[in-house]
């Protein structure tokens, strides 16, 4: 499922609890200190020292968020809102729920002022409630749970990456992970510096391992240098084609008593899926279908179209350009409603078939189940962090 992928990585960069397998780990040698600070400015090293030593402080955080998710395949931005929590050093977990869509979002909306993701007509684009998610990690086992349809996906993970050893995994996160260990798995740039009238600094992440790569392609963090906490995380999805932006409000550091937001005694790390139909993953595993791209046959006459069919649309995206279509040249149709809930967003089917000669002229077109029952479209004002970035200009 591309959500855990999404999801897990989002609170790795947050929180620092662990994100999903991808494969073996194919880390470089460790570079020195001084080597590691020729590839970044000597200001963002601090940056990541300070952020560092802070994040060493946290034992438990909690707090509010704001979920955008912008498609240009679908044209469409999906919202939610939810909770999550982390309890050092490697549990989390995030709730997301629905969110009611209101005439005062949709005349926000239709402002022509109104900083939105517009369709290639100028209309904003489609307005979707997102579906509901838990996301679960209890320091032994990631979970990721559908309660609508009682389903639970389970991820074991070994004995060598729980607990603090899991920084040193193929896990993608840098929420207390020490300069030296940031820059071996990502190029990190400031961007921006709005000190210091706001104290706030935009920084970007870029994955230098493959198991990174295939999760994100890249992240951008408005880091707040009051708390050393996120304002806003916005992820870019390997294709290039979906934009996940989380905004947070109310974190509370090292709370004292009970986890807000639950009831008396209930425990944050109890997945609580008795009952639900559950698929276990073993450490090694490969991930579920239309995660994992399959191999691809040899073509002796040179590079040719893959076989896409049943893959996420994104993942059968990134498939097509990683073997030499470009990016212009893919497009995509609607294949109407998905037969069954597990088909949404797969591709039905391919144009040309698989091992024609790539033609760098040549369109690829891919049709996409839609989502089996309709849902309402609107327009609602854009959550993207990009507006505060505006703002503080």
């Amino acid at each position: 499922m591309i959500r855990f992928a999404c999801s897990a990585t989002l609170l790795g960069l947050v929180l620092g609890a662990a994100a999903p397998l991808q494969g073996q780990q194919t880390g470089r040698p460790l570079q020195s200190p001084a080597q590691q600070q020729q590839e970044i400015t000597r200001e963002v090293w601090q940056l990541l020292d300070a952020w560092a030593r802070r994040s060493a402080e946290i034992k438990t955080l909690e707090g509010k968020h704001e979920r955008h998710v912008y498609d240009d395949t679908f044209l469409n931005e999906k919202v939610s809102n939810g909770k999550f929590w982390f309890g050092a050093p490697d549990k989390g977990r995030i709730d997301v729920f629905p969110i009611k869509l209101t005439a005062e979002m949709i005349a926000a909306r239709n402002k022509p002022d109104a900083k939105v993701e517009r369709k290639p007509d100028g209309a904003a684009y489609d307005l979707k409630s997102d579906d509901a998610e838990r996301w679960l990690c209890d320091g032994i086992k990631i979970y990721d749970i559908d309660d609508e349809e009682k389903t639970a996906r389970i991820v074991h993970l070994p004995p060598d990456l729980r607990g603090q050893n899991i920084m040193n995994s193929p896990l993608p996160f840098l929420f207390g992970l020490p300069p030296e260990k940031a820059t071996q798995r990502f190029h990190m740039e400031l961007i921006q510096d709005y000190r210091p009238n706001f104290e706030v600094v935009l920084l970007k992440a870029t994955p230098k391992q493959r198991q990174d790569r295939d999760n994100w392609m890249e992240a951008q963090i408005f880091l707040n240098t009051k708390n050393y906490l996120p304002d806003a995380v916005k992820l870019l999805d390997p294709a290039g084609t979906k934009r996940t932006v989380y905004t947070f409000q109310d974190m509370a550091i090292n709370k004292k008593g009970l986890f807000g937001g639950l009831l008396p005694g209930q425990n944050p790390w109890d997945p609580k899926i008795r009952g639900y139909q559950t698929h276990i993953i073993q450490p090694g595993q490969q991930q579920a279908a239309g995660q994992s791209a399959p191999p691809q046959r040899l073509n002796p006459q040179g590079p040719s179209i893959p076989d896409v069919i049943g893959q996420r649309y994104d993942v059968a995206t990134k498939m097509l350009i990683d073997a030499g279509v470009p990016k212009d040249r893919i497009r995509n149709q609607n294949a109407g409603p998905a037969p069954r809930k597990d088909q949404t967003y797969l591709v039905n089917d391919q144009d040309p078939r698989e091992g024609t000669p790539i033609n760098q002229t040549q369109q690829v077109v891919l049709k996409i189940f839609d989502k089996p029952k309709a849902q309402a479209a609107v327009g609602v004002q854009d959550g993207d962090r990009r507006n505060v970035a505006t703002s503080r200009q």
